[in-house]
């Protein structure tokens, strides 16, 4: 059965889809906040808890033409 990824995990996937997307070698967690539209403190919350955003990741995959799948599953990482 597949499982869901860490948060740490998703927020890392989301970065390498930004990164490729501006051509930016680095990518930070407020970037990542700033693409699913929540507060980066927020964000930071929610990775110290181990409790992903998942609306905010399936509304970022939609306007990216992202697989949510390929994000969010640990059979993917």
């Amino acid at each position: 059965m597949n499982e869901l990824c860490s948060t740490r995990e998703m927020v890392e996937r989301i970065k390498d889809i930004i990164s490729r997307r501006v051509g930016r070698k680095k990518v930070f967690d407020w970037h990542v906040a700033v693409a699913l539209d929540i507060g980066q403190s927020t964000l930071a919350s929610m990775i110290k808890r181990d409790s992903p955003p998942l609306r905010e990741i399936l509304l970022f995959c939609s306007k990216e033409l992202v697989d949510p799948l390929r994000i969010t599953i640990k059979k993917n990482c």
